[in-house]
């Protein structure tokens, strides 16, 4: 078997690009396809094509989603001693994970992507002028928005409580899917507006600091031990929102 691949190898080498892209068709012909090629009733080329021309909003999800997946297969594969937990609808956390033996424990991870701006990757200070110049950002929010219609809360901040480990995807600065950084959910900056939701925007340290890891297995163990502290010492100043006074009607 590996000395007739070696051969097809070679005789591929000698090969046009043209020759090669009708072989590549040949394949696909008799490969089995994805399912969601079989789902969607179309190739992967043309799923690709119309991935390149959508919007910047489209492909940032996208991208999202891939950092959850290689999450998955590259990080939560690697981790000893805890296993995944499938769930059932839609959670504030991508991933809900368990500890292995006596005392079990679960841990609620949330896998956002680092943010980019005009396709380069964001700075902390070109979201807040008081976050480090030498660290990069992620935007902390969820996709949809409105208020809880009891507390009249805005609902795409994310709530403390709502995750325990927040992991972001690299890529942006690093072109390494595998590359995350981690830090605790209670760790990150409060609202300014409310201390009892998140920041949407987050600085994210490029390298491992006290705030955050560049391993999964450090950020549980953080978990654990239980301290509390803010991600780089920053301290919003708190403000109320004051409404708007009501004129009255002559």
């Amino acid at each position: 078997m590996s000395e007739s691949l070696d051969n097809l190898k070679q005789m591929l080498d000698g090969c046009t690009d043209a020759e090669r892209a009708a072989l590549i068709d040949y394949l696909r012909e008799r490969l089995p396809k994805h399912s969601l090629e079989s789902e969607w009733g179309v190739g992967s080329e043309i799923m690709l094509s119309a991935i390149s021309r959508s919007s910047d909003l489209t492909k940032r999800g996208l991208r999202g989603i891939i950092a959850e997946a290689v999450f998955e297969k590259s990080v939560l594969a690697g981790v000893m001693r805890w296993e995944r937990v499938d769930f059932a609808g839609d959670r504030a956390y991508d991933f809900l994970i368990r500890s292995l033996g006596e005392n079990s424990r679960e841990v609620r991870i949330q896998v956002k992507l680092q943010r980019t701006l005009k396709g380069q990757p964001m700075w902390a200070s070109q979201a807040k002028r008081d976050y480090p110049k030498d660290a990069y950002v992620v935007e902390v929010q969820k996709t949809r928005s409105g208020f809880h219609r009891v507390t009249k809360k805005a609902t795409r901040p994310y709530e403390f409580g709502e995750f325990d480990i927040l992991a972001v995807a690299m890529h942006p600065s690093t072109h390494d899917w595998n590359r995350f950084m981690f830090s605790l959910g209670n760790w990150l900056i409060p609202l300014s507006s409310d201390k009892a939701l998140v920041e949407i925007f987050q600085p994210v340290a490029p390298v491992t600091t006290g705030g955050w890891t560049d391993s999964l297995e450090t950020c549980l163990e953080w978990l654990a031990a239980g301290e509390q502290k803010t991600i780089f010492n920053i301290t919003p100043k708190f403000h109320k929102r004051r409404a708007k006074k009501r004129k009255r009607a002559r």
